[in-house]
């Protein structure tokens, strides 16, 4: 995936093109359609980068940055939206779990061969990650179960 082309295409399909996007920035339109395109010394910089995606909601600067470096994306949950509660946070403990698997079998994995230390780390991981979906899992039904009985009350 072509970082430029993305860079480039968020820029130009924003409502208004650069002459809408670029003021928000602090920038000439023209000078944004210039550091998008690549012309002449012009150049995107990082933080702009951020805050063209932050600013138009379009992701594919991002996921062209992730792809290109060998990485995906996983949105977060809106944690502001259900402050404290219990069933984010297992979410969010059974994708770090999962990263850490991840972590684990890529490491082992470099030399092309798993030996029994490897075999047993990657196993310690598992069983993590499947104790943090389990308890992820009762989070829900606990969940499940309340938004029952609220129900039956309310029609009682």
């Amino acid at each position: 995936m072509n970082l430029r082309d993305a860079a480039y295409n968020v820029v130009h399909d924003y409502p208004g093109g650069a002459q809408s996007l670029a003021p928000r920035l602090g920038k000439g339109s023209t000078y944004l359609s210039a550091e998008v395109a690549g012309m002449g010394t012009a150049k995107l910089g990082l933080l702009d980068a951020e805050k063209i995606t932050q600013l138009t909601g379009d992701r594919r600067i991002l996921v062209a940055f992730a792809t290109n470096c060998g990485q995906m994306l996983v949105p977060l949950p809106d944690a502001s939206a259900l402050p404290n509660d219990d069933c984010m946070m297992r979410l969010a403990d059974s994708a770090r779990e999962f990263g850490e698997l991840c972590k684990e079998v890529a490491g082992d994995l470099v030399d092309g061969e798993i030996n029994d230390n490897e075999l047993g780390r990657i196993d310690k991981e598992c069983g993590q990650l499947i104790a943090s979906v389990h308890a992820l899992r009762e989070s829900l039904a606990a969940r499940n179960q309340a938004a029952k009985a609220a129900r039956l009350k309310r029609v009682a």
